[in-house]
């Protein structure tokens, strides 16, 4: 089993979204793990599916703050 971990410190950049899926791609981890997106989880929400991952569990943010 494999897994992508990273600290994104924000992934509203259409560079930073192609890049992750390219990460994706190359190496199809059942775990992808995005810290500090700074990204509503509707939003998340909708780079999973883009991403083609099945499921999703995401913690919005209070402001820069963090959400845990």
């Amino acid at each position: 089993m494999n897994a992508i971990s990273w600290n994104c410190r924000g992934i509203g950049n259409s560079r930073t979204i192609r890049d992750l899926a390219g990460l994706v791609q190359k190496h199809n981890p059942k775990i992808v793990f995005l810290c500090e997106t700074r990204q509503c989880s509707v939003k998340l929400n909708y780079l999973r599916w883009k991403l083609g991952l099945k499921n999703y569990v995401g913690v919005d943010s209070d402001g820069l703050s963090g959400g845990l």
